[in-house]
């Protein structure tokens, strides 16, 4: 369909559900093992195994996103890049996603059609060979993304995160408080739109917040490489390495020397990946070691201070982006 017959500045409202899908449907990549798409009923997947890696996540305009920051199409990126990396997180490789979107009725198409090409972006960065299973269009007071991600493990036995032990190494991989610099940025710029276009035309900070690129292929190779236990970094460095500390039942002493100041170690929404190797492992490169798993009751240490887990990291019922 061409762009140029598309009546993008009518609202879902005004043509109905049904025509905004003819609109947005042809915009998404269907994937490699998509044998009915969207369309029907349910989708038709072939499965490479039995066993199916599935996550599922939910964005809000407000608390996860704003329009003055951010287009529809790094929204549809970001949704993409933060379910990709549970996949990740798990050793395990994307095979395609459901999409649900609700919106108001005053949302014009050209708001879908944009966030339908974000879909499409982050899937072809990301996730090349995945696709859209199918999803749903409805309607809501606020702009809502609702994502459920299927993965394989290939075989290999999924990495959790309860597998770590002491002597492990503790490794990241991507970025880590680079999203929450930005964030802050944008936050102090305010109301001032010419400061907020400013900054996401030249603030890689700014860039990496609104769009983010975890380090997707490393999940797998991770998991090859015998990693113990793994998450994404979503909500923070010490908050999600202490989730794997209580569920290993270890201690994580993060190395004072790594670098990692405030927005590294409680800032959020970097999706990278926190991982553990045995000390005989070698980590694949990408990784970069921060500590190590210690004996003891379940903490997260820097030096000899102990780290609280909940005084910072992404809360949306604490950390509003509104």
């Amino acid at each position: 369909m061409s762009d140029s017959l598309a009546p993008r500045d009518l609202t879902v409202g005004e043509i109905g559900e049904n025509a905004a899908l003819r609109w947005v449907l042809p915009l998404l990549p269907t994937g490699d093992g998509v044998l009915l798409g969207p369309g029907d009923d349910s989708a038709l997947v072939s499965l490479p195994e039995s066993q199916v890696l599935i996550s599922t996540d939910m964005m809000m305009q407000g608390p996860d996103f704003r329009f003055d920051w951010s287009r529809p199409s790094d929204v549809g990126f970001k949704a993409i890049a933060s379910n990709a990396a549970d996949i990740a997180a798990m050793g395990g490789v994307v095979l395609g996603f459901e999409l649900a979107v609700a919106v108001p009725a005053s949302t014009p198409l050209r708001m879908l059609m944009g966030l339908a090409e974000g879909f499409a972006e982050g899937i072809a960065a990301l996730t090349p060979g995945a696709g859209v299973f199918g999803g749903d269009l409805s309607r809501s007071e606020v702009f809502t993304i609702a994502v459920t991600v299927l993965g394989s493990m290939q075989g290999l036995a999924p990495v959790v995160r309860s597998g770590a032990t002491p002597g492990d190494v503790l490794c990241v991989a991507g970025e880590v408080g680079l999203s929450h610099r930005g964030l802050q940025a944008l936050l102090a710029a305010g109301d001032d739109e010419l400061a907020v276009a400013g900054l996401v035309m030249s603030d890689p900070a700014v860039a990496h917040h609104l769009r983010p690129k975890p380090p997707i292929a490393l999940g797998p190779l991770a998991a090859q490489a015998g990693s113990t236990a793994m998450m994404d970094i979503s909500d923070g460095l010490v908050l999600d390495a202490s989730r794997i500390a209580k569920a290993s039942g270890v201690r994580m002493e993060l190395d004072a020397s790594a670098g990692l100041d405030e927005h590294a170690l409680y800032g959020g929404e970097d999706h990278g990946l926190l991982a553990t190797f045995p000390p005989s492992a070698t980590p694949p490169e990408g990784f970069r070691a921060i500590g190590v798993v210690t004996a003891g009751d379940p903490g997260v240490f820097l030096g000899k201070r102990e780290l609280d887990a909940q005084s910072g990291g992404w809360d949306p019922f604490r950390n509003l982006a509104q």
